[in-house]
């Protein structure tokens, strides 16, 4: 079976909630999916065209005054496509992270420290972002999506609680060592 390509289930899943245009969809995933998943502009939006041309969206031209506006909205073909990548099996993934990439290739301690202080600095911003956008979750309506939400951002929190606590211990081992 051919692989169902993910960005355009992506794209699929986000025009679930609704009609949207290629600049809402890319919106959308900033504010959420970028956090696990990552889309750019240069292929949000050619993969509409895509899913345009194979029937899984319909695209419609709206204007708001003079600005002209296309929305895409999901049809049955699209839905039956996010369907079956949604009931497939998840494939495993190598994440690619460049801090393990160049402490992989780190030979002095100062540079290991230093490398380590950077990463932690970057995870506890994280964090810190993580813990408005859970406010800002607990103050809406209780739902299944704000649930499943809430309990993926427990995911994404307790890993970098974990790494955090995995630098500090590297930069006192190596500071005090």
């Amino acid at each position: 079976m051919k692989p169902i390509n993910k960005t355009k289930c992506a794209i699929l899943g986000v025009l679930l909630n609704g009609p949207s245009t290629g600049y809402e969809i890319k919106s959308l995933m900033q504010r959420s999916t970028m956090h696990f998943w990552r889309e750019s502009d240069s292929t949000i939006y050619p993969m509409l065209k895509v899913l345009a041309k194979e029937g899984k969206v319909l695209s419609e031209i709206a204007y708001c005054g003079k600005k002209k506006k296309e929305i895409f909205s999901i049809t049955n073909t699209g839905r039956a496509e996010f369907k079956t990548w949604l009931k497939s099996s998840t494939s495993s993934e190598i994440p690619r992270n460049e801090f393990l990439l160049k402490l992989f290739f780190v030979t002095e301690p100062k540079e290991m420290v230093r490398l380590f202080r950077e990463r932690l600095a970057s995870v506890e911003k994280s964090c810190a972002e993580y813990k408005k956008i859970a406010a800002r979750l607990a103050s809406l309506a209780v739902s299944p999506s704000q649930a499943m939400r809430l309990k993926m951002l427990k995911y994404g929190m307790a890993h970098i609680a974990l790494e955090i606590k995995w630098l500090k211990a590297g930069i006192r081992e190596h500071v005090n060592g």
